[in-house]
């Protein structure tokens, strides 16, 4: 069955309490959501297109407009959709997050077609739980008040942010964590890639050994990660580096590395993060799934997709939909012991209520 119309619909979404973004902060949510759907209206695939200022390069509009061009054309009816191919086709300079939205709207619909969920070759059987990285931030007294409410949730994983620009406060939060919490918790720290070699050194010899899983982007310079790892013992995971400095992932040794944080709105296409996922994985280093403060229509399909890339995934970083104030979903998630019930996600992911998005457009095809 092929496609007869596309519907384009926005929506703004307040967050909980401003949220850190680079060096900046966002008060609110904004993005569109695409929907792919027979003429007779019995099948639509939904998809997510939320660019995030101060991570994505291209705007809101742009990625609307790149939606509407590349959706007018004939790809969108080809048949034989998985997760490993389902970018073939669209043009090659779409912005990431207009492809990653098309790719999840269009393999949707073909599941809703096919009646099958979206897979790909070799893949696992989807595990039922996904655990979840709990998001730390704010003073020290918020962390520690957060991390107790979410370990009494059932998270045993967390994540907190550092800066180079107030090392003090962020070496205080890890001792005070770890000082809590022990070996009871899995902590991971992001640099965001703000620390030259010897301030990360400085700062991150200051933590007990064994106290943090891995720093996540602690370096300027990724390349000097390997010298990172030699000098405090500590791996180090990749996320940004992964788009922003070709060939990192095959130019560092990997026994230096913890993690691959892969958000594939950033990345742009599920084929690229499958790949990269199922190489991490296949050498041992967790795939680290994660968000960009999406929906629910993105996280349930991340949640879908992480769940078959190891028959015991990582916490993956979509505990983010906590930190919006409502989601566009009839039935919202529910998070049982610091899991999400991958099914049920996914499920609820295909059903947004409509009352709760401004229709943009919609055209036939």
């Amino acid at each position: 069955m092929k496609p007869g119309f596309v519907s384009i619909y926005r929506y703004s979404i307040p967050f909980v309490r401003p949220v850190p973004v680079r060096r900046s902060s966002l008060g609110t949510r904004d993005g569109f959501v695409i929907a792919i759907g027979a003429a007779d209206g019995r099948h639509t695939g939904f998809g997510e297109v939320a660019p995030l200022p101060g991570l994505h390069e291209e705007t809101l509009a742009e990625a609307l407009d790149q939606c509407r061009q590349a959706l007018a054309a004939p790809v969108i009816s080809r048949d034989g959709l998985s997760l490993a191919d389902a970018g073939n086709g669209l043009p090659e300079r779409l912005c990431p997050s207009a492809r990653c939205g098309i790719e999840m709207a269009l393999l949707n619909f073909r599941a809703s077609v096919c009646g099958r969920r979206p897979s790909f070759p070799g893949a696992l059987e989807p595990s039922d739980r996904l655990p979840l990285n709990a998001l730390l931030f704010g003073n020290t007294r918020e962390v520690l008040s957060m991390a107790e409410e979410h370990f009494r949730m059932g998270y045993r994983t967390f994540k907190l942010k550092v800066r180079a620009s107030d090392p003090g406060i962020a070496v205080e939060q890890a001792l005070a964590l770890h000082s809590d919490f022990g070996d009871d918790i899995a902590l991971r720290l992001d640099g965001n890639r703000s620390f030259t070699l010897d301030e990360a050194c400085t700062f991150f010899g200051r933590i007990p050994p064994g106290a943090v899983t891995y720093v996540e982007e602690p370096l300027v310079d990724p390349f000097l990660i390997p010298e990172f790892f030699e000098r405090t013992g500590i791996p180090a995971a990749l996320d940004e580096s992964l788009w922003m400095t070709s060939g990192i992932w095959n130019s560092l040794p990997h026994d230096c590395l913890g993690g691959l944080v892969l958000k594939p709105s950033r990345l742009g296409s599920f084929s690229e993060t499958l790949r990269l996922a199922l190489e991490a994985e296949a050498e041992g280093i967790p795939a680290v799934i994660s968000s960009v403060f999406e929906t629910g229509i993105g996280i349930g399909f991340y949640a879908r997709f992480a769940s078959m890339l190891s028959a015991h995934p990582a916490a993956c970083g979509l505990d983010t939909f906590r930190q919006l104030e409502r989601d566009i979903l009839k039935s919202p998630f529910r998070v049982e012991n610091g899991s999400l019930l991958v099914e049920e996600a996914y499920a609820g992911s295909l059903d947004p209520d409509l009352r709760n998005l401004d229709p943009v457009e919609t055209w036939t095809l």
